[in-house]
């Protein structure tokens, strides 16, 4: 029994630990564009009524290019699709430093679109990693979101540091992603060898595993993956997350500013949410183990709810503040929790017909957030913000809670199921 596990846990140990890094690069490019996008928006917009427009283009190109992404994945493997989605965002820095030097809102809004496309692709490690890890699914996807936490921690603080060492204020904030996302193709390179042939052959649908000689191990169709309590409730947590943080956060710089609130004050707030992002990422694998996927998904909700409530409350800075950190841990239980949930859910034959579409769905939640944000980034919008969000977590809260039951209560539906789904 000893050496199973730790033979389990060695491909989790080394794949999984070799991820982190990379979603640590990530963090620290895409930082910028949570913390400073809103706020050059609101300067470059045409009108108040655009300002949110460039960082929604985040999750609407991520949308757009997840299928493709997974098709790519499924003919070159992750690694190279990883070191791809890195240059992609080199790419990207540029072009939106340029813009802000320039003062083109339209390339500015071409730039943020960009990042999405390597949002689409960085998605992917999380599932790269819990495909390698055998049964430690839940540990490996923790750890590499918790790869974050040193990224949160200071990317923010770097972005507003280095935005006033050029002439024009933010460009040098900008260059920093393409300088990061530079790191991250070259970090990406040097992944195991493992990585450049799995997802081989899957991510397009699972046609590789359709050969195997063994019923159990050949792919189910997406009708039966698709009707598992688990993976329905899994997608729903992530969508949840999604569209709760997005909203938030979106929303917030601006939101924060019409309360009176000062633009380092705003800057501050998204800091603080970053590191309620990633801050529990180092305990939430242990949480899991000791009290399951679906009690941090509801824990998740339970915060969600602290932070609509203090929205809804006050607009005073110590609510502001509070709101935009509870909704990132929220946002980290809720995710961390519904992405076990999806991973044990499908075998490594069915990844592509499970992984591109929960994450098309999931970001098209956040697309959602994000496109709603324009009109709910005035107090009034802010407290009815809260409001909604608090309905939304009872909602998700109660029903992710109620899977167990119906998982236990349907023999069907609990042999389709992964078992480790039920720990």
């Amino acid at each position: 029994m000893t050496t199973t596990t730790r033979s389990d846990a060695a491909p989790h140990l080394r794949i999984a630990r070799r991820l982190a890094p990379a979603q640590a690069l990530y963090v620290f490019g895409s930082s910028v564009d949570l913390t400073l996008t809103g706020i050059v928006g609101s300067r470059l917009a045409p009108t108040t009524a655009l300002a949110t427009v460039p960082f929604s283009l985040i999750p609407v190109v991520a949308v757009a290019t997840t299928f493709v992404i997974s098709r790519f994945i499924g003919r070159l493997g992750y690694r190279r699709v990883f070191v791809s989605v890195a240059f992609v965002a080199v790419l990207a820095g540029l072009v939106s430093a340029v813009a802000v030097q320039l003062d083109l809102f339209w390339l500015f809004c071409v730039g943020t679109g960009l990042i999405g496309a390597y949002s689409a692709g960085a998605g992917y490690y999380r599932y790269a990693a819990a495909d390698a890890s055998g049964s430690q699914r839940a540990r490996a996807v923790t750890t590499v979101l918790a790869g974050g936490l040193v990224a949160a921690l200071l990317g923010p603080f770097l972005a507003t540091w280095v935005s006033g060492l050029l002439p024009v204020a933010f460009v040098a904030s900008y260059l920093l992603v393409a300088l990061f996302g530079a790191l991250a193709a070259v970090w990406n390179l040097t992944l195991p060898r493992e990585l450049a042939e799995l997802g081989r052959g899957a991510a397009g649908g699972g046609r590789s595993g359709e050969a195997a000689s063994a019923p159990e191990d050949r792919p189910r169709t997406r009708r039966v993956l698709w009707r598992q309590p688990v993976l329905i409730a899994g997608v729903a947590a992530t969508s949840f997350a999604a569209i709760s943080m997005t909203s938030m956060m979106t929303a917030g710089p601006i939101a924060g500013m019409a309360m009176g609130h000062s633009e380092a004050d705003a800057a501050l707030a998204v800091q603080l949410h970053m590191i309620g992002m990633f801050a529990p990422g180092f305990v939430i694998a242990r949480v899991i183990g000791r009290f399951g996927e679906r009690s941090i998904t509801v824990a998740g909700a339970i915060l969600v709810i602290v932070a609509g409530a203090a929205a809804a409350c006050s607009t005073a800075e110590w609510a502001f503040l509070t709101a935009m950190f509870a909704i990132g841990v929220g946002w980290n239980f809720a995710f961390s929790g519904g992405s076990a949930l999806i991973t044990d859910a499908y075998r490594p034959s069915e990844r592509g017909r499970v992984q591109p579409i929960a994450e098309v769905i999931t970001n098209g939640f956040q697309v959602v957030g994000s496109l709603s944000a324009g009109v709910l980034a005035t107090v009034p919008g802010w407290r009815m913000l809260g409001i909604a969000l608090i309905v939304l977590s009872v909602v998700v809260g109660i029903g992710v809670a109620a899977v167990r039951r119906s998982v236990r209560s349907s023999a069907p539906d609990a042999a389709t199921a992964s078992p480790a789904a039920d720990a």
